[in-house]
């Protein structure tokens, strides 16, 4: 089974963004009941690459269509800044879920929203979706069980 990774999304004038979003009246019957207030995220995408120096790339993120998608298309017009905590979870050795590595962005700004909505004759299985790509000041990994961490500064934002 695939981990599991939550979104905490807080905004500097919307406040917790992410509130309510795991919740039945968001998601319907993929509602989380202890996670309400996070963002279920089926897909995350954090590149760094290193040509002469690091360069840091938009974190992608694909999520069903919930609660917080007006107001991610809000945050995008008003270039809100935000702060994102990833939370991945994976099975532990008990067989409970465990959080095991935090991904947080700081300063950040949505840069992208994409709907995708499935052709309904060809995907009936499949729900809406939306890819959203946050461009930030800093990240932090920390692998929370093993106890290590990493920070970078991306030094050229331009909001």
């Amino acid at each position: 089974m695939a981990n599991i990774i939550y979104l905490k999304l807080t905004g500097e004038k919307q406040g917790l963004i992410s509130a309510g979003c795991s919740t039945a009246d968001s998601i319907g019957n993929k509602y989380q009941s202890a996670h309400e207030d996070e963002i279920f995220v089926y897909e995350l995408i954090n590149q760094v690459t290193r040509v002469d120096n690091v360069s840091l790339h938009p974190v992608e993120i694909r999520k069903p269509v919930d609660k917080s998608t007006p107001l991610l298309a809000q945050a995008l017009n008003d270039n809100e800044k935000l702060k994102c905590e990833f939370l991945f979870y994976r099975t532990s050795l008990s067989g409970g879920n465990e959080l095991y590595f935090k991904v947080k962005l700081s300063d950040a700004v949505i840069t992208d929203l994409r709907f995708f909505y499935p052709n309904s004759l060809t995907n009936n299985e499949m729900q809406p979706q939306e890819n959203v790509s946050f461009k930030f000041a800093s990240i932090e990994w920390e692998h929370v069980v093993a106890r290590t961490s990493s920070y970078i500064l991306w030094n050229n934002v331009e909001y």
